[in-house]
């Protein structure tokens, strides 16, 4: 049993480490931008659309890769991606052309979708029953914590030896310590848990086709769409934003890392609060705190309105992707889980494809960036009144059974 409980945050540390090293470079991608824009003479609103590329491929793949993980289990699906993604960063190194970067993008996409969030949460899932909040935050704490240290890492790569010089530097831990690691330290579920149960069938929830009959499903769908499109939108133009009013390119970094590094710290806390108060209120308040926080931001050229888009969006901003599967859980089931956020993820992933586009739209035609926050605000209004408008899962199967009834 103890070996049972240890092998459980041994799977967590994995994955931690995983997130850490995979989605730190992609959330420091802002660091990136204005070199890449200035070495080729793209405007920001073409490149935006060349890094549009890799959240749609990602959505476009994440169906088909979430019912592969209910089937295959989650090693090597996640081994495949991370290896694209590390090879997708050293391809970057060497690229000389926008058809170039648009395929790299699309790799580097799908490989993304199968080693990170879907999995991770799947298997986090399989292995805590108690405490699933809990374990989920530790897990995606990886996220923003790695975000910092290869936003800061990145920034000097850039500024001191080039922007190929970084790209290089990011792939090289995702092929010398993911790759490694999942290969010997993964499991989809405990030895405990029955074989039958990889594909789920045993666990309470609906399956694919009910579920897209419910309200709960296109309330979170529509909660996640929105605020993916605000939360990228703002985390990919906040560098150039920032640079724009004032702050230094060092200056505008460090306001960056400190963002994710509140957002490791609401990894941390707020997973206990959603074991407690449960996913769905958490995520409603979370894209409220959103929302308070872009509006914040507004008035960045003083420090206060800093600290006060810091400790809302900042604390808030990388909750969403494990409290999305404790949502699903809590008005769908877990029956059908890999399956169901794959299909979520392919909405979430427009509004990831959408928000740098639409920023740097309005940046283009405008010359400022207020009217892509004061949208971006009311994106995240928008998402937590449609997760307040979500229902348990007893309510919607037995909605479900009533509209079985009745046609029957």
């Amino acid at each position: 049993m103890a070996e049972e409980s240890n092998g459980r945050w041994l799977m967590v540390g994995t994955l931690f480490a995983t997130l850490f090293l995979i989605w730190g470079p992609v959330n420091a991608g802002g660091v990136f931008f204005l070199p890449v824009v200035k070495h080729f003479g793209w405007s920001r609103a073409w490149f935006s659309v060349l890094s549009s590329a890799a959240p749609l491929a990602a959505g476009l793949s994440s169906p088909l890769l979430g019912s592969l993980l209910d089937r295959i289990g989650a090693r090597p699906v996640m081994i495949v991606g991370a290896a694209m993604v590390g090879a997708g960063y050293v391809a970057l190194s060497r690229a000389n052309s926008a058809a170039a970067f648009l395929v790299i993008f699309i790799v580097m996409g799908i490989g993304i979708t199968a080693s990170t969030i879907i999995p991770t949460a799947l298997v986090i899932t399989k292995w805590f029953r108690a405490r699933r909040g809990a374990a989920l935050g530790v897990a995606f704490a990886g996220i923003p914590l790695g975000s910092t240290v290869m936003t800061v890492w990145a920034n000097y790569l850039v500024l001191r030896f080039g922007f190929r010089v970084a790209f290089f530097a990011m792939g090289m831990p995702i092929v010398l310590i993911v790759i490694p690691l999942l290969t010997a330290f993964l499991r989809t579920r405990p030895d405990s848990l029955p074989a039958q149960d990889a594909g789920a069938p045993a666990l309470p929830g609906l399956e694919v086709g009910e579920a897209l009959r419910t309200r709960s499903f296109w309330m979170i769908a529509i909660a996640e769409v929105l605020f993916a499109t605000a939360g990228v939108g703002l985390r990919v133009h906040l560098v150039p934003y920032l640079s724009g009013i004032g702050y230094t390119p060092t200056g505008a970094a460090e306001i960056f890392g400190a963002m994710f590094i509140l957002g490791g710290i609401g990894s941390f806390a707020i997973g206990p609060f959603a074991d407690r108060l449960g996913g769905r209120a958490t995520f409603a308040g979370v894209f409220t705190a959103g929302a308070v926080g872009i509006t914040a931001l507004m008035g960045a050229s003083h420090p206060a309105a800093v600290v006060a888009f810091l400790l809302t969006f900042g604390l808030a901003r990388e909750t969403p992707v494990y409290l999305h599967p404790l949502a699903i859980g809590e008005s769908l089931g877990n029956r059908r889980l890999g399956a169901l956020l794959g299909i979520q993820a392919f909405f979430t992933t427009l509004g990831f494809a959408a928000g740098p586009v639409i920023a740097g739209r309005i940046f283009d035609q405008s010359g400022a960036y207020t009217g892509a926050w004061l949208l971006f605000a009311a994106m995240a209004l928008v998402s937590a009144v449609a997760m307040r408008a979500t229902l348990p899962f007893a309510e919607e199967r037995a909605r479900i059974v009533i509209g079985e009834t009745a046609a029957a």
